[in-house]
């Protein structure tokens, strides 16, 4: 988690408490996040529409730390202005909170790729193949960007 910025990491130190008392595991989560950029080219500056919805989604993680929907949708919203540490740091917290998910370790291991991270991305899109739960998408894709971060 040396990726992630301070106010992203000090909203996971504060949810810590809460995320003792989530529930371990529950169905597999359907992730739509925004296709990142290539770790070689920049990301479109985000809108002041995307901006006001990523600030808004923040505070919402700060009020409900351990809701998945809102670590989700604030990761989403992460990827689209740029921050792909605060989108990390989201889904690890619901990696956390949720257990073994491979659609969320599947994108975990691109938005590390996308980073240039190739070892963390690798471990990820590993244990998103690897994952019994893992659809025939899921793992067809973690192969392909497996191929890209071993290169």
């Amino acid at each position: 988690m040396g990726f992630a910025a301070p106010a992203v990491l000090a909203a996971a130190l504060a949810c810590t408490s809460a995320l003792a008392e989530a529930p371990a595991a529950k169905a597999p989560r359907s992730l739509s996040l925004p296709v990142p950029t290539p770790p070689q080219q920049q990301a479109p500056a985000p809108t002041p529409q995307q901006r006001l919805a990523y600030e808004a989604a923040f505070k919402d993680t700060l009020d409900k730390p351990s809701d998945p929907d809102t670590l989700v949708r604030f990761a989403g919203l992460a990827v689209q202005v740029g921050d792909i540490e605060g989108a990390i740091s989201a889904l690890e917290r619901l990696l956390l909170i949720e257990g073994d998910q491979p659609e969320v370790k599947l994108e975990l291991g691109v938005l590390y790729y996308r980073l240039g991270s190739k070892e963390a991305a690798v471990a990820y899109l590993e244990a998103a193949r690897a994952s019994p739960d893992a659809s025939k998408e899921t793992r067809e894709r973690a192969e392909a960007f497996l191929k890209a971060a071993r290169q």
